[in-house]
């Protein structure tokens, strides 16, 4: 048994810094953030607990004391409707420690691209390419979803049994 707990504890102190639990001082987690000169302002850590009903509520929550702001639907993609008027999920309801911009991409989820504007402070999102609905001519989503092999127009004939 205490061969067990030792060789036990030679691998927990064998594991990486990079690996370990961040240390607690008095029941708390010391988080650092990046130095300032490397950081943008996305990756600021926020803590948020989010009451809004529709994701552009959540959004909008999030930004509140960042220093940034959502830009209008106007000048956003012309699908941005489809993101904001999705119901926010539950499950993201108590934000943080994150970053912010990594909050906001989980949010948003893999079909939607954060796009920020550094010089007004704005940000929004716009479709992934890959989940694009237009299906015109030479895009890539149409190249995509066209039949590698075209449809067969009839079926050929099988011998009949009489």
């Amino acid at each position: 048994m205490l061969k067990v707990a030792f060789w036990g504890l030679a691998v927990v102190l064998a594991l990486p810094a990079s690996q370990a639990a961040p240390p607690l001082h008095s029941g708390y987690a010391i988080i650092t953030e990046p130095p300032a000169a490397t950081a943008t302002d996305l990756a600021q850590t926020i803590y948020v607990e989010v009451r809004g009903r529709k994701v552009r509520e959540g959004v909008l929550e999030m930004l509140r004391g960042t220093g940034y702001r959502l830009a209008s639907e106007e000048a956003a993609d012309p699908e941005i409707g489809r993101l904001y008027g999705q119901p926010y999920p539950e499950s993201q309801r108590a934000v943080g420690p994150i970053e912010l911009g990594a909050a906001l991409e989980r949010l948003a989820g893999p079909a939607w691209q954060l796009v920020v504007d550094p010089v007004n402070r704005l940000v929004s999102f716009e479709v992934h390419p890959a989940y694009r609905t237009d299906r015109a001519a030479g895009s890539p989503v149409a190249e995509a979803a066209a039949p590698a092999v075209p449809p067969a127009t009839s079926w050929p004939e099988t011998p009949r049994h009489r």
